[in-house]
């Protein structure tokens, strides 16, 4: 969505009364919301101005502001500060929110210009993060603010449940072949090694462009993280399904530091490896399903190929 300054200058005076916007640049994304870089003047500041894609559920714009609100004083990873936000929808058809300017870039902008020794460091940082915030434990699984019918206290019968509800759909609409769908049934449901308890606070969509870096003498480091729309309770590996088998795919050097920022803030379970490929199958086939949605042709044919590789070649390591 494009706002012009009238617009934009409205919205920002419910957070401060007498500012004028200097400068206004919609930032580049990925993502379905809008998001200005804004220079204001009286105050002077630079903030964000995030605009919700229209038709977002409100709990859903609820549910990020709360997180925003308690990571950084609960766990210290670094996140906008929530300056305003409105869910009224009476200036725009949107719902939005006013934050904080995260210094730095996507860290999907600078991986191509990090060298090894940056890539390890980087990843350190970005496997301690993680493991700072799955030290915040959830009494189930699922959604922690709107309605969902799948929430349980148990790790096996959660995934189980999402993993056969995402299933369902991409048999309504013939995206998967049977054989794949009841291998992926029998696969989840006959595991022994889904039986961590208690559900703790994931991120949900924890990859390069939800994450800020920035430059300095001594190299990057991490600046930000961000994008928690879909944050819920589950466990760990969920987190990382988009780290291995993508970005780690491309820059190997990060795994190692990645690995060990992360046992140095939290813990692994013994069996991570083959728990990690039960959570690969399951994002694989929200992948296929996200793809469709999107009306990507040839994203969504990516997708079904790179799930039928991963079940036909399961005793491979990822």
């Amino acid at each position: 969505m494009e706002l012009d300054r009238e617009t934009i200058e409205k919205l920002i005076r419910q957070a401060f009364p007498q500012a004028t916007v200097i400068s206004s640049r919609l930032l580049e994304s990925k993502s379905l919301n809008s998001n200005y870089a804004l220079q204001l003047q009286n105050p002077s500041a630079e903030i964000v101005l995030r605009i919700y894609r229209p038709g977002i559920a409100q709990h859903t714009v609820e549910k990020e502001m709360h997180v925003l609100r308690v990571v950084m004083p609960e766990t210290g990873v670094p996140t906008f500060r929530v300056i305003h936000f409105d869910t009224t929808q009476t200036i725009i058809n949107s719902s939005y929110a006013v934050l904080n300017l995260l210094p730095g870039e996507p860290l999907e902008n600078a991986l191509p210009r990090m060298g090894e020794l940056d890539l390890e460091a980087t990843g350190y940082e970005m496997g301690r993060y993680l493991a700072k915030l799955h030290t915040i434990p959830l009494q189930k699984y699922g959604e922690f603010m709107g309605r969902d019918p799948l929430t349980s206290n148990n790790e096996k019968t959660y995934t189980l449940a999402r993993l056969m509800e995402w299933l369902e759909l991409c048999e309504q609409h013939r995206l998967l072949d049977s054989s794949i769908i009841t291998e992926l049934q029998s696969l989840v449901s006959q595991t022994l090694v889904l039986d961590r308890s208690p559900a703790c606070f994931v991120h949900g969509n924890y990859h390069q462009r939800n994450i800020k870096v920035q430059e300095g003498v001594a190299g990057f480091h991490v600046t930000g993280v961000f994008n928690f729309e879909d944050a819920q309770g589950w466990s760990p590996e969920w987190d990382m399904t988009n780290l291995f088998g993508c970005v780690f795919d491309d820059y190997p050097a990060m795994i190692q530091g990645f690995l060990d920022g992360y046992v140095d803030t939290g813990e692994l379970p013994e069996k991570f490896w083959d728990r990690l490929r039960i959570y690969r199958h399951v994002r694989n086939v929200y992948r296929v399903l996200c793809a469709h949605r999107a009306g990507n042709e040839t994203l969504l044919k990516t997708k079904q190929e790179q799930l039928h590789h991963f079940v036909k070649n399961k005793q491979e390591g990822y």
